[in-house]
């Protein structure tokens, strides 16, 4: 056996790797929940932040505004938010906006939200509504359009909703907390990572480059939506 002693580790062996984006620094799941679907006269009703780093929620804020327009039944059998609620615990919608927008913009991270195109529109609604600018700088990564486009062989009614999606990546959320938007926010940052995880393509994006991409893959589902649609009506009209 030789004395010689082990040669040492040359720099760039010693040197440790700097963490991927999605993990150092992070990126913030982001959730709301609405008085309906029409960004142009709904309003967020709670809305939550949900910071990630190394793979772990770090912080999180649950913003519940009081509105002022009615919140209807079917929107609060969704969420559980009633008017008395909102009117009595809720904050005033500038102050809630205006502390979202702050956060958002000056943390300087991606945006991880379900069916991103929904919450972002409503937001940047809600804030022009108040004389803030909207969030168009920022990179959005939708999960819900990720899951269209890396696993496009799911079948069955409704099952590209949140629960039947995050149940397929081996997640899972108590039933009495769905719909809460800092649950809702959590289980999506899950999501995002199980699918980095899942799919070797992804870990190699940028942020931007990636919000870009998610851009493009939603225009193309959309179209292929509309085109399937077109179709079946098209073929149920021969058949009457």
């Amino acid at each position: 056996m030789s004395d010689t002693p082990n040669a040492p580790e040359s720099p760039a062996q010693t040197v440790e790797q700097e963490a991927p984006w999605w993990l150092t620094p992070g990126f913030i799941a982001f959730d709301t929940e609405t008085t309906g679907t029409n960004p142009d006269t709904d309003r967020i009703v709670p809305a939550a932040i949900v910071r990630y780093i190394n793979g772990q929620p770090v912080e999180d804020r649950e913003w519940l505004l009081k509105i002022d327009i009615p919140i209807s039944q079917a929107s609060t059998d969704v969420h559980g938010i009633t008017n008395e609620r909102s009117q009595s615990e809720g904050i005033e919608q500038l102050q809630a906006l205006t502390e979202i927008h702050h956060y958002l913009t000056q943390a300087k991270l991606p945006i991880v939200a379900f069916n991103a195109t929904f919450d972002i529109a409503m937001l940047n609604a809600n804030l022009a509504r108040h004389g803030m600018t909207p969030i168009v700088d920022t990179p959005i990564i939708c999960p819900y359009v990720l899951d269209k486009q890396f696993n496009k062989y799911v079948r069955g009614r409704n099952q590209r909703r949140l629960l039947p999606t995050i149940q397929r990546y081996g997640l899972d959320l108590d039933e009495d907390s769905w719909h809460g938007a800092t649950a809702d926010a959590a289980i999506t940052g899950q999501l995002f990572l199980a699918q980095i995880g899942n799919y070797d393509a992804l870990r190699s994006y940028t942020p931007h480059d990636l919000s870009s991409d998610i851009a493009t893959w939603r225009d193309q589902q959309d179209a292929e939506f509309d085109a399937w649609l077109a179709a079946k009506r098209a073929e149920e009209a021969g058949d009457s």
